[in-house]
């Protein structure tokens, strides 16, 4: 089901799915996890004769609309709309259908942007949907969706619409006693809220729920990490007072007690004979080099050797000159290898590699 391609759901044919697959959608669960970057809210409906400039929602019948072009390559269409309060212009850019789309006489929800233009105040591009109908692009918090060139967020809005049935049939991703415990809504609440939300709150809910169950499973993803490192094996490289005394002592400075603290659990941890899976943290001068320097320096005293890896060749650069400068003169050897090292040199570099 979550995995049926696109094009099964009802109003998405090929072209459609060539345009969702640009923004990574090209399953049904795919739509159902493209979560919107942010939301308007239009669901207060207010009188046109109380209206105040910025997001609004009003519910008027349309007493005229003509469109025209007013230069070339730009149509503007105008409509006066009415309610039992007042009545207001809504004005359309290069949206010549609205003249045709918008029935004089009937009841709409408009949701648009008010503003003043020529020094009198107009409803901008206004989404017009009709009023006996379910509100979808208009009258509620309205999702916006993440766009590109022929595929607008009120189109994908009415793909989302389509799949609301599906949104009620899910099997929940959570077991029920932590979403009990933890007072969250249900998967299947959770995502009508977050395409079609009816309050702020049940929207924040929603939200909560998708940030409780990402870091969850990444949680829960580090456990069975652990669980699975901790059946393997490694060798194991027994921490000395003595080296660790010897190290400290030949450093130009004296290492701060988080270093030393960092250096003492990374000893520990590879003295097992299980790996090593850790996470050395911290700014940029921190002395994050001379802790795995001192790590490195013990393997080395082990009779092994150490693999350090960069991401670029100007910080293995760096790297390795600043690993010389301090395990060199203990009699540790440095060498460096990068994908421009001549051919000769980097042979050389890998013979004394595999020579220990």
């Amino acid at each position: 089901m979550l995995g049926n391609p696109v094009t099964t759901v009802k109003g998405v044919g090929p072209t459609l799915a060539s345009k969702l697959a640009l923004l990574g959608c090209n399953t049904v669960g795919d739509l159902l996890y493209f979560f919107p970057r942010r939301y308007d809210d239009f669901s207060q409906v207010t009188p046109i004769a109380q209206l105040a400039p910025g997001k609004v929602t009003i519910k008027a019948k349309v007493e005229s609309v003509v469109g025209r072009h007013i230069r070339r390559g730009l149509h503007i269409t105008e409509a006066v709309l009415a309610d039992d309060t007042a009545k207001t212009k809504a004005v359309w850019f290069n949206q010549p259908y609205r003249a045709t789309q918008l029935a004089k006489g009937d009841e709409y929800f408009f949701s648009g942007t008010y503003d003043l233009q020529r020094n009198r105040y107009v409803l901008q591009n206004p989404a017009g949907e009709l009023a006996k109908n379910i509100g979808v692009n208009t009258a509620r918090i309205v999702p916006i969706y993440r766009e590109i060139v022929g595929l607008k967020s009120h189109a994908i809005r009415k793909i989302m619409h389509e799949l609301l049935p599906l949104m009620s049939m899910l099997p929940e991703t959570l077991p029920p006693k932590l979403i009990e415990r933890q007072k969250l809504p249900s998967i299947n609440d959770t995502l009508k809220a977050i395409h079609f939300p009816e309050t702020a709150q049940q929207l924040n809910a929603a939200k909560n729920r998708v940030s409780f169950e990402e870091i969850f499973t990444l949680m829960l993803a580090s456990v069975l990490n652990k669980r699975d490192i901790a059946s393997l094996k490694a060798w194991s490289i027994p921490f000395s007072p003595e080296i660790a005394k010897t190290f400290t002592a030949a450093l130009p400075f004296t290492m701060t007690d988080a270093q030393r603290q960092a250096a003492w659990e990374i000893c520990q941890d590879i003295a097992k004979p299980t790996p090593m899976n850790r996470l050395l943290q911290g700014d940029v001068g921190s002395g994050k080099t001379v802790v795995a320097a001192m790590a490195a320096y013990m393997a080395a005293k082990a009779g092994l050797q150490t693999a350090f890896m960069a991401p670029t060749e100007i910080l293995a650069t760096q790297h390795a000159r600043g690993l010389a400068d301090l395990l060199e003169p203990m009699g540790i050897k440095v060498g460096l290898l990068v994908g421009s090292t001549k051919p000769k040199a980097k042979e050389t570099v890998k013979t004394h590699i595999a020579a220990g």
